[in-house]
């Protein structure tokens, strides 16, 4: 029998695993470092790793809390984020990177107010904070060592296929009877709460994106201008 204990948000054992999962993206991030692997070899390791973990976590889903497979698609922000990261982390791309750069963003707003009721140690909540945390390891390990660049026509191309991938979700939503990148309704207890009523808070959201990616791609626009 599962023993299901009820996540609390912003409890203190919220704080726990913010810090804890932290710190274990922070440690894997050093381990080639520490124990000199190759960097590429460990990359595709962690890449595959979490396609594989993804993946069991859909199947325990699906077996143990029998939800619908149109709400196990892996259309949500962060779901897609993380399997370009995978890739990115697998083939060494930084044109994939330049899109999980950009939109990591929505992993914050997922870690901070994660769409689960699901306490530690059920496996769903530790499988919804590790590919969450994943997503900023493979940022990091990007940006650390293989020395990744981001540009400004990336910044144009991350906002442009977000927006792209929301006209396909909406009429999708609809159709399935479900809540891709909250395109029907807000999650609870979210920043949302504060954007405004459906369909409005869509809206507000854009433009919070826009200048979170200008903010996002600020360092790097002050690395350019200093090798002109």
């Amino acid at each position: 029998m599962i023993i299901i204990k009820e996540f609390t948000l912003f409890g203190i054992e919220h704080f726990i695993y913010i810090l804890g999962y932290g710190s274990l993206a922070i440690l894997a991030l050093y381990l080639p470092k520490i124990f000199k692997f190759n960097i590429d070899k460990f990359a595709k390791f962690s890449g595959y790793f979490i396609l594989i973990e993804k993946l069991i976590e859909l199947i325990y889903r699906y077996i143990v809390f029998n939800e619908s497979l149109t709400n196990l698609l892996p259309f949500n922000m962060c779901n897609y984020t993380l399997i370009l990261a995978a890739i990115m982390m697998i083939f060494r791309s930084n044109k994939i990177f330049n899109l999980v750069y950009f939109w990591s963003i929505g992993a914050i707003l997922a870690i901070m107010t994660p769409d689960i009721r699901i306490a530690f140690p059920n496996y769903s909540n530790i499988s919804f904070f590790m590919t969450h945390y994943y997503i900023y390891f493979a940022v990091f390990y990007g940006l650390k060592y293989f020395r990744f660049t981001i540009t400004f026509n990336a910044l144009k191309k991350a906002y442009i296929y977000i927006n792209g991938i929301m006209l396909v979700l909406f009429p999708l939503n609809f159709l399935l009877d479900t809540n891709y990148m909250f395109l029907k309704k807000k999650p609870l207890s979210s920043p949302m709460d504060f954007l405004g009523p459906w369909p409005y808070y869509i809206i507000s959201l854009e433009v919070v994106m826009i200048i979170l990616f200008t903010l996002m791609y600020l360092p790097f626009r002050k690395k350019a201008l200093k090798t002109l």
